[in-house]
């Protein structure tokens, strides 16, 4: 393996990691914004805050000791427009322009996207603790589909 992939790597994981920052610090900000909801925002939000400090466990795990591991073909900058995007949700939140059922849409959207675009399967690596905390945050994230889905449907049927 050349620096080239260790560094593809490291930027990948930096990207993810500000995904995670950037869905926590939206949903406190939905949290803020909507307070009949504020304990199920402030629970997404830190799981979230989670899956950052598990981006770090995978970065540390990858490129500590050498560990083999391939990066597959994902564009990060995919992974910055997508974390812009949810930058310009909450400048939107801000000004006022995102309502109570919207925010619910607008998270829902944003946990898909991430099942559905399988960031987290951009790098691959048989080691079993990079692939434990990854299938974590791939379950997690899934569940945070079902419970938006559900509170959805609970509020709005």
């Amino acid at each position: 393996m050349t620096n080239d992939i260790y560094l593809q790597a490291r930027i990948i994981l930096d990207q993810m990691q500000a995904v995670e920052f950037a869905a926590a610090d939206i949903y406190r900000r939905f949290a803020a914004s909507f307070p009949a909801d504020r304990i199920f925002w402030q629970g997404l939000a830190e799981d979230e805050d989670g899956h950052a400090a598990m981006v770090s466990e995978l970065k540390a795990a990858l490129l500590r000791n050498g560990a083999p591991f391939e990066v597959a073909r994902l564009n990060f900058a995919i992974l910055v427009t997508f974390r812009q995007g949810i930058e310009q949700q909450s400048m939107r939140l801000q000004r006022g322009e995102i309502s109570r059922r919207t925010a619910l849409f607008i998270a829902r959207d944003l946990e898909k996207s991430l099942i559905e675009r399988s960031f987290f399967d951009a790098i691959r690596s048989e080691k079993p603790g990079f692939r434990m905390v990854q299938e974590k945050i791939r379950r997690e994230t899934e569940g945070h589909l079902e419970r938006l889905q559900n509170y959805i449907l609970t509020l709005f049927p």
